[in-house]
């Protein structure tokens, strides 16, 4: 059998191949990351074959983006590939050599070599809903990542042009539409203290359907009108951008996780049916685990999601520290969510 490690880049990946004996068949190739490149690893792959009549092993470091099209097409060409977390790649190479050198050339040699030893059969296959599950998932979190920046500025904002609307309402109800409905309008104390009554209230029971009226109204208007907020023309505009794109940032929310939930309905998964767990939590747990065949027992699991606590052991001293935060955080996130 034939190793090959890939050492992926964004533009380019350096090759290394090693045969069963662990000598070295070819030392350095790198292809660019195009469809040339590509088809160049191909043929010299077929070569290979051709000369040695050995199959193929290929393994490389799961690096996302910069992974995902060769993987693929790797995979379309029927080669048994073998991903690796990096982080083990890592220490992998540091148990090899006291060496500080670390080049693309070296390093898929290291994959080269981690994947001769550890001789692993073929990987499990992955639902390709469940790889764009993956894909959704981290979308969504990566949205919601930005829109909490974005209300972190707006309360900012809000404790300089109007804070006593904070202290009066929760910080939840910062958030809520009639708040937004009334702040993109009247983004200053002074617009609000002058604002018509009957078109306030009108406002507040619109985007609350109902549930805001005139009392509430007549308190936030009294309030402005005693406020020591800062009025200012700048600050009146990032509020009302602010605003728009939070909602906007929502309006995607709620788009992908339509869109979650009707990749979610195509698996069937049971994990649903245990307490705790929604499809928001459901999703990343199995987009993040992708394949449970690859686990061979529950400690395995927990040390892909990070949640194991580090072991130190020397002489007559044995402890256990905090938690190695190593694995897949959003998998961790997910775990300890549906705990609470």
């Amino acid at each position: 059998m034939l190793f090959v490690g890939i050492d992926v880049a964004k533009h380019k990946h350096d090759i290394a191949i090693i045969d069963d004996s662990g000598d070295v068949r070819r030392s350095h190739l790198r292809i660019k990351n195009n469809r040339e490149g590509f088809e160049l690893l191909n043929q010299t792959l077929k070569k290979l074959q051709e000369v040695f009549n050995e199959e193929i092993t290929i393994a490389m470091e799961d690096t996302g983006i910069y992974s995902m099209n060769l993987l693929q097409f790797l995979q379309s060409k029927h080669y048994m590939v073998h991903t690796y977390n990096p982080l083990l790649i890592k220490e992998f190479a540091r148990s090899t050599s006291l060496r500080k050198t670390k080049t693309d050339k070296k390093d898929a040699l290291t994959i080269a070599h981690k994947c001769f030893l550890d001789r692993k059969s073929a990987p499990p296959q992955v639902n390709p809903v469940i790889e764009e599950l993956k894909r959704l998932t981290r979308h969504r979190s990566r949205i919601g990542k930005n829109q909490a920046d974005l209300k972190i500025q707006y309360t900012r904002v809000l404790d300089l042009t109007f804070p006593e609307l904070s202290v009066r309402l929760s910080k939840p109800s910062m958030h809520l539409k009639y708040v937004y409905a009334m702040l993109s309008i009247y983004p200053s104390i002074t617009q609000l203290a002058d604002a018509h009554l009957t078109r306030l209230t009108t406002i507040l029971k619109q985007a609350s359907r109902g549930r805001v009226g005139k009392a509430r109204a007549v308190e936030i208007r009294d309030l402005a009108r005693t406020s020591i907020g800062t009025v200012s023309a700048s600050l009146s505009f990032e509020l009302k951008h602010l605003i728009e794109v939070i909602q906007f940032y929502q309006q995607i929310i709620q788009e992908t996780d339509q869109q979650i939930q009707s990749l979610m309905a195509q698996i069937q998964s049971p994990i649903l049916t245990i307490p705790g767990i929604s499809h928001r939590l459901g999703s990343v747990i199995l987009a993040e685990i992708r394949s449970i065949e690859q686990f061979q027992n529950p400690g395995q699991l927990l040390a892909f999601s990070g949640l194991e606590p580090s072991i130190y052991q020397s002489g007559t001293f044995s402890g256990q520290g905090k938690m190695v935060k190593r694995g897949s955080p959003a998998l961790r996130w997910a775990i300890l969510q549906a705990r609470d």
